[in-house]
């Protein structure tokens, strides 16, 4: 099917309607799998997640499915993952999380995993490695995050929005890092304590 496999044991074959993902794990947490290091092995990783269902329409499968999306640039896909769960009535009024729509079984998975979703749409970092914007989600059309901590040790800012963007990189220590965004790449030097002020075209 040209998708990274579920099963490499002979004789086991992928079954496509399933809420878990953990043959893309590679994907996301671990970063073994990316767009720009391993692009072939994204490609297969992409499709599998094009090919996965929903099951049981729980909310852990959707923001699994949108934690990968965004790891792979797919902001259409994350942000279709992201409102099933937001258009679900997965949340109560306390704003605790159901594991299925229609508050369905009391479950923290979506009130925890969410603010993660959002992050990961928006700002992705590694040791090495900043990338900004790379899965914006249509239902996140504009905003503005606050104190994200990075992997390199720095805290970022940033607001956007339609036509622009601006982030804001307060580095704790003195590195160098490549920096992504949709215009390319970059080296960024970063100087702890020196702000360091980035703008941003989005279109």
């Amino acid at each position: 099917d040209g998708a990274l496999a579920e099963w490499a044991w002979p004789g086991l074959h992928d079954t496509y309607d399933h809420r878990h993902l953990s043959h893309l794990y590679g994907v996301w947490p671990l970063e073994e799998i990316t767009p720009y290091d391993t692009p072939r092995l994204a490609a297969a990783a992409h499709r599998a997640l094009q090919l996965r269902g929903a099951e049981n329409d729980s909310a852990h499968g959707h923001l699994h499915h949108a934690l990968i999306a965004a790891r792979l640039g797919d902001g259409d896909r994350a942000g279709r993952a992201l409102r099933r769960v937001l258009d679900g009535d997965f949340f109560h009024a306390s704003l605790m999380s159901a594991h299925y729509p229609h508050r369905d079984v009391y479950n923290a998975d979506a009130a925890h995993t969410l603010p993660g979703v959002l992050i990961e749409t928006l700002l992705q970092s590694t040791p090495d490695r900043l990338i900004l914007l790379p899965a914006v989600p249509d239902a996140c059309p504009r905003g503005e995050l606050r104190g994200i901590r990075t992997r390199f040790g720095a805290e970022v800012d940033l607001a956007w929005g339609p036509d622009g963007a601006r982030a804001v990189v307060r580095p704790g220590r003195t590195h160098r890092v490549e920096l992504r965004t949709s215009s390319g790449t970059e080296p960024l030097e970063l100087v702890a304590g020196e702000d360091r002020v980035l703008a941003l075209r989005t279109r």
